[in-house]
């Protein structure tokens, strides 16, 4: 399913540092967590390119014992 993108704007720049600063400025003006959130949508979207699936990139836990529930 296509992500929805009717939210963009398209802004045009007269030099390339002008549209860099934008950038920065536009990151800086986000929480944490929408950095992060952003930056996880990326990961996910690399993995997936690869042709691998969401679910690997789950942390992954040795069992390094276990007990009978109850006894």
């Amino acid at each position: 399913m296509p992500k929805d993108r009717s939210n963009w704007e398209i802004t045009f720049y007269d030099s390339p540092d002008e549209m860099r600063m934008s950038q920065v400025r536009a990151w800086q003006q986000r929480s944490g967590a929408e950095r992060r959130e952003a930056a996880w949508e990326l990961v996910v979207d690399y993995w997936k390119n690869k042709g691998k699936t969401e679910n690997e990139l789950r942390l992954q836990r040795t069992i390094t014992s276990f007990k009978r529930a109850g006894g």
